[in-house]
């Protein structure tokens, strides 16, 4: 049954629980490699070391806990669930861990990838991944406690995992699952959220990205020189120091720290600028998602899930270049106009006779007197 089956609950638990969750935080998970254990860890921790829910009704009383795991003999420790509603665990038992691939059961989480980016979602969304204050603000859950949310994450799992239904918590008193105390609607309330719309998935390993995008033929100087174009998991990256201002498709200039994503950008290069290039360097902080299994190193017993969440920043480098503006051609010097040749003066004649007037006839010549 689950990691282990019980109704029980020491006295003085929970304030033992807001100290312990505090220091497992500091701690965090630890990474995919396994040379970051010493020999013999992570090793699962005792029964009495188990931080405890409220009991579901499942026919009687089903436990819901976080598991205590040894990192390390110098008291590193971290908490996680368990992922198998029916398979024991082994107190004290030496762990190894491996990605999702290597799982060795055979429910959904084995067939299923979307239940397995769906229990992802919720291990780093949810307590103690993400403190109980922001989960019930994220929920709409006000009031909500570490064993309620404890309660509702470890339900949701099993539900993903083991086809689970939520039936209430267990009560001493008939009718011995309790779905009306103000407890069990809290509990009810983040299960329907960690199992709703909200969730959609998170890859076994994930964390921001950031890419540029550059024309490879140079621009021109006087123009505006690009696209540039950043593509990243924010909807602003920074960018490093440029020669001359970035600029939108409309000329208005950027600020380098919170430069947009998803849209054209120019550098605007002056006319006078000789040929150049310049470094488009884009840089992302962000948190990155990475979640493990902690199986048993011999024989079959419970697996364990636990998630990592670590910041880290990223960069992503592009270039552009630019030409000088060709200088314009000169106008051409207008041809000069050949001078008119000089009209030849006509030489003098014998007037013709004018309309009008008759020619002289010849005469006859004269013979005697």
């Amino acid at each position: 049954m689950g990691a282990f089956s019980t109704g029980r609950f020491a006295k003085g638990l929970l304030a033992f629980v807001a100290t312990f969750v505090a220091a497992v935080l500091a701690v965090g998970a630890p990474n995919a490699r396994a040379d970051e254990y010493q020999p013999g860890y992570p090793k699962l921790g005792q029964d009495s070391e188990l931080v405890y829910g409220h009991d579901l009704y499942r026919d009687g009383a089903l436990g819901t806990q976080l598991l205590t795991v040894h990192t390390d003999d110098r008291g590193g420790r971290i908490l996680a669930y368990c992922i198998e509603l029916d398979v024991h665990s082994n107190w004290g038992g030496e762990l190894q861990q491996t990605d999702f691939s290597a799982f060795p059961g055979s429910n959904e989480f084995a067939k299923n990838p979307q239940v397995r980016s769906k229990v992802s979602w919720i291990i780093h969304r949810s307590y103690p991944q993400t403190g109980v204050a922001q989960v019930a603000a994220a929920a709409g859950v006000p009031g909500l406690t570490e064993r309620e949310a404890i309660t509702a994450t470890q339900a949701a799992i099993w539900h993903l995992t083991d086809n689970f239904a939520f039936n209430g918590l267990h009560s001493w008193e008939e009718p011995r699952h309790d779905t009306a105390s103000e407890r069990a609607q809290r509990v009810k309330k983040l299960y329907d959220y960690l199992l709703g719309p909200a969730n959609a998935g998170l890859p076994e390993s994930s964390g921001p990205s950031v890419e540029v995008t550059a024309p490879k033929a140079p621009g021109t100087s006087g123009e505006l020189v690009g696209p540039i174009r950043l593509t990243a998991t924010q909807q602003t990256v920074a960018l490093a120091t440029l020669p001359y201002p970035l600029v939108d498709a409309q000329g208005n200039e950027v600020d380098l720290s919170a430069v947009p994503t998803g849209t054209d950008l120019f550098l605007k290069v002056p006319a006078d600028a000789p040929a150049g290039k310049a470094d488009i360097t884009a840089s992302l902080t962000g948190d990155t998602h990475t979640s493990h299994l902690l199986v048993a190193r011999s024989g079959r017993w419970q697996t364990l899930i636990i998630a990592k969440t670590k910041q880290v920043t990223v960069t992503a480098r592009g270039e552009v270049s630019w030409a000088p503006a060709k200088a314009p051609s000169p106008s051409p010097s207008p041809s000069p106009s050949p001078s008119p040749s000089p009209s030849p003066t006509p030489s003098a004649s014998t007037p013709t006779p004018g309309p009008g007037i008759p020619a002289k006839k010849p005469g006859l010549p004269r013979t005697g007197s």
